[in-house]
């Protein structure tokens, strides 16, 4: 039993300026794809995890890699690391199975789900008889190409994402029962015209928390093999855009169908309660002062690296210093490469002028003037430490540290995840010593930071991952669409299966 494996990774933010290139993906072929799973411990490890542990199987590595969020892909650079991947396909001669690792929003020039061509690639090149699993970030917005390419489409189950590899071992042992003639999967898709806000897509509270638990319930009903839930990624104005539910059963599509429905509708029901008010950066502010001690970690959702936005955004660090507060120990980070070049270009110990902020998606950040000493400069390269994707090495490009009185300002070229504390500490900046600790981030920062903080804050502000939804220019979505549009219940009942 040969089974081929293999991942390609990117979310992707359509009202992001800034557009990915191949250079920013990291790419691992071959055995080397196998060797960086053992680091980095994500989807491709579950993969692997479970079929080496199988009688019988071969795995045949493809190549993997990721890339942090950001605009569409330049399509002269998708199509060749696409080709790359079919390459390594071809070459893998005979094979009874396809295991692939996908985000299921990424988007290239032209393309709207890179995902879905990349299954239907997939599929033309083996054909229909073999079995096609897929393993997707729980913000995958699910389209035709992408539920009709494959045999199974198996999401995440946490948000901030903790069971990358737990998904991994999931679609392994579907793919695995599959070729044996064990099961015959099913799948159903439902779409919903819903799109919503992330901050409130957390899974161990709240609504989010009771849709999953219901989810799991479903999974646990004879003859279900698999449930999904797919909140989509909300930043992405493409034609397919919404919220969907996938059950995969048994050899049994109406049953598919019928709870597919079940865990749609619940959705659909409960979609007042994501909409939820954030407090301004002032009013943050204000509040964090009010807090004995600290770290008080403020969430910038609207600049969330790994939403898409570039990072370039400064405009709680622009709050923080016309208030006066630059007094308060605190660590902030900004994407400015012209910034670091002057760091650089100045020296450790020098003190500079410059302005950061806007060096990437001017539209939604701020340009604001600081004066700080360098503290230190550094490549950018560290591995993540905490409860999300740990192992895996970022590369933020050169980096410098600005001292502004007491506020630590971590200047990067590249935008990166900045949900890891071990970010700031590989720059010297301790987070257990701040007053305030900033994370361009909606939602994923919780884990990490809330072990560590004494509050956790999410803050409004504008920018391309912005809360409010409204308030950004989407053009291509279908409509109807909550929370844009008034939907009665004839028209959600036009809700269909993509398969």
């Amino acid at each position: 039993m040969r089974i081929a494996i293999g991942s390609l990774l990117q979310e992707t933010n359509t009202f992001s300026a800034k557009l990915t290139r191949r250079e920013d993906f990291q790419i691992h072929a071959g055995n080397a794809l196998l060797e960086s799973a053992r680091v980095e411990q994500t989807e491709v490890y579950g993969f692997v995890d479970v079929l080496s542990r199988k009688r019988g199987v071969q795995i045949i590595p493809l190549i993997g890699g990721w890339a942090v969020s950001s605009g569409r892909m330049l399509q002269k650079d998708f199509i060749p690391l696409v080709d790359q991947l079919l390459d390594s396909l071809r070459n893998a001669g005979p094979i009874d199975g396809v295991l692939l690792a996908l985000h299921g929003a990424w988007a290239a020039e032209g393309i709207d789900s890179a995902d879905g061509y990349v299954l239907e690639q997939v599929r033309r090149l083996v054909g229909a008889d073999i079995p096609v699993i897929a393993s997707l970030d729980l913000h995958a917005s699910i389209g035709n190409a992408m539920a009709s390419s494959a045999n199974a489409l198996v999401g995440y189950q946490t948000c901030p994402h903790v069971d990358t590899a737990d998904t991994g071992r999931r679609a392994a042992e579907l793919m695995a029962s599959t070729i044996t003639g064990a099961k015959r999967p099913t799948m159903a898709v439902r779409k919903l015209p819903l799109v919503t806000q992330a901050e409130q897509m957390i899974s161990d509270r709240g609504v989010f928390r009771q849709l999953l638990d219901l989810a799991r319930d479903v999974e646990r009903r004879p003859g279900v093999l698999s449930t999904s839930l797919f909140p989509c990624q909300p930043w992405l104005d493409v034609e397919e855009l919404g919220w969907c539910s996938v059950v995969v059963t048994d050899n049994d599509p109406m049953l598919a169908g019928r709870y597919a429905d079940e865990l749609a509708q619940a959705m659909w029901s409960r979609r007042q309660e994501f909409v939820i008010s954030l407090p301004t950066v002032d009013e943050a502010l204000e509040q964090a002062l009010k807090i004995e001690g600290g770290p008080i970690t403020l969430g910038e959702g609207a600049d969330g690296t790994m939403g898409g936005s570039p990072g370039d955004s400064a405009y709680i660090l622009e709050g923080i210093l016309r208030k006066g507060l630059s007094h308060l120990p605190t660590a902030a980070v900004v994407v400015d490469p012209p910034a670091v070049a002057r760091a650089i270009d100045a020296g450790v110990g020098q003190t500079i002028t410059l302005s950061v902020g806007g060096a990437l998606n001017p539209e939604y950040a701020r340009l604001i003037a600081v004066t700080g000493r360098v503290k230190l400069i550094s490549d950018g390269e560290f591995f993540y430490k905490g409860s999300c994707y740990k192992g895996r090495r970022v590369q933020m490009g050169r980096s410098a540290v600005l001292k502004i009185n007491a506020i630590n300002l971590l200047i990067a070229e590249r935008p990166m995840p900045t949900t890891d504390p071990e970010m700031y500490r590989s720059h010297g900046i301790e987070p257990l010593e701040m007053k305030l600790v900033l994370c361009k981030s909606p939602l994923s920062f919780r884990m990490d930071y809330e072990p560590i903080s004494k509050a956790v804050m999410s803050v409004d502000s504008p920018g391309c991952c912005r809360a409010d939804l409204t308030k950004l220019p989407f053009k291509r979505i279908p409509r109807p669409m909550f929370p844009f549009d008034i939907i009665n219940d004839v028209m959600l009942s036009r809700t269909g299966s993509l398969k």
